[in-house]
């Protein structure tokens, strides 16, 4: 079952995970050094949010990181992961945003 789509598991998924993480709480998920976590969040290579001086990562991206590992079943090459990540975001946004403009005197 595909519960991407599913607004009720993503309710559960919410009541049982935060939203963000902090760098140290997503470092130790990874079983990764905070400093490795934090050269990639600052290279890009990590999708991430700065809020002032602190990174946050959102649970989403780490859902989705474990999912697609366990989906291809071999090892997923971080910054080429986020790249496809990021591409996937843009296209899904610029989707969104075309579905709702309309164009003043287009067809309807």
């Amino acid at each position: 079952m595909d519960t991407t789509k599913d607004p009720t598991a993503a309710v559960e998924r919410s009541a049982s995970r935060p939203a963000f993480y902090t760098a140290s709480e997503t470092a130790a998920m990874l079983r990764l050094d905070e400093s490795t976590l934090y050269r990639h969040l600052r290279r890009g290579s990590f999708p991430g949010l700065k809020i002032g001086g602190r990174y946050v990562v959102p649970g989403a991206v780490l859902e989705r990181l474990v999912a697609d590992v366990l989906t291809t079943g071999r090892c997923v090459d971080l910054e080429s992961w986020t790249e496809q990540w990021r591409q996937e975001q843009v296209a899904a946004l610029g989707r969104a945003v075309a579905a709702e403009v309309t164009i003043p005197g287009g067809a309807s």
